[in-house]
């Protein structure tokens, strides 16, 4: 037992520096990154590896660690997948592999983790137990802060950030293979909105954004990612689609809230703005494009859904802004 005046356990503060440093951070990457430089500092540096895998998907990536020193024994049984919350212990040749799995931020990755070893003892395996708590109860409280508290969807900044990496992966083409495919952003912005608060007061506003939100979850595939940007107006990152299949989502989500009967209210519509994501753009300029879709749609007679590149092509709208046009208030 720890006396006064007697020097505390270096293992102990080593721990403890290791939560503080897991707690200072403020995003997924940054968090995983450090749980991993963490178990190979308490660990006295045994080859240690993190995964990920995508929802729904068999691929695997090794975020950290030599992939050349994982055997493909144990890199076929993280494949299979490992029990969530849980850890297991596994023999390959002279060393035993722990393996841990866990859920990110955005429940969209599985985080995978191997820790080579000789052995391993009751001792090591409470302080992997212990950090893998501390990690995945951070991980909520990051996952919370990302959230909307009125609807439960993601936020703007997640949004933003999952947007810079839609864009960073087309870029150096690890999205898709087949051209023909791409990632699409649509930005839906409920007509007349102010309207329905005015005439029903806040609190059956209130009710209509849930509505919606939960028309937004029935309609669009589990892949698809659903935002509140702010306001009435809402996000949404279409993954795997052609121009067409893109499309047609988006006008089935209009028509959906067209015909749906929401309390109090009774008709409520919704006007659509999207575009194609194209390696090379920007989040501002991919934003800048649907909203001007969006516009568009408003302009029109809302109600409707619409395709910025459609519109270029059809002469609707110039592909660049024509900024000397634009008046700042």
């Amino acid at each position: 037992m720890y006396q006064p005046g007697q020097s505390a356990d270096p293992a102990l503060h080593e721990v403890i520096e290791s939560i503080v440093s897991l707690t200072e951070q403020r995003d997924q990457r940054s968090l995983e990154h450090s749980l991993f430089s963490s178990f190979q500092e308490m660990l006295d540096h045994e080859d240690c590896w993190l995964l990920s895998r995508e929802r729904d998907d068999d691929e695997l990536r090794i975020v950290a660690g030599d992939g050349r020193l994982l055997p493909d024994v144990i890199f076929d049984l993280l494949k299979a997948g490992v029990p969530d919350a849980d850890i297991r212990i596994v023999r390959a040749g002279a060393k035993e592999y722990l393996l841990a799995c866990t859920l990110s931020a955005d429940d969209e990755q599985a985080r995978l983790l191997a820790i080579a070893r000789g052995a391993w003892d009751d001792g090591n395996l409470r302080l992997v137990r212990g950090m893998l708590k501390v990690y995945r109860n951070f991980v909520s409280v990051l996952r919370d802060s990302a959230k909307d508290t009125l609807t439960g969807l993601f936020n703007r900044r997640r949004m933003e950030a999952k947007l810079n990496d839609l864009l960073a992966a087309s870029l150096h083409g690890r999205r898709y293979k087949d051209q023909n495919y791409s990632d699409f952003l649509a930005v839906l912005d409920l007509d007349n909105f102010k309207r329905v608060n005015d005439t029903y007061g806040h609190l059956i506003g209130d009710e209509t954004l849930l509505a919606f939100a939960n028309i937004l979850r029935q309609t669009l595939r589990d892949d698809d990612l659903i935002y509140r940007y702010g306001g009435e107006e809402f996000v949404v990152l279409l993954q795997e689609l052609t121009q067409a299949q893109a499309a047609k989502v988006l006008e089935r989500v209009r028509r959906n809230v067209e015909k749906h009967a929401f309390p109090q209210v009774g008709r409520v519509t919704v006007s659509i703005g999207h575009t194609r994501l194209k390696p090379g753009s920007t989040p501002p300029k991919a934003i800048e494009e649907a909203d001007r879709a969006l516009y568009h749609a408003k302009k029109s007679g809302r109600n409707q859904a619409h395709g910025f590149q459609e519109l270029v092509s059809s002469g609707a709208l110039q592909d660049h802004l024509d900024n000397s046009s634009v008046e700042l208030f």
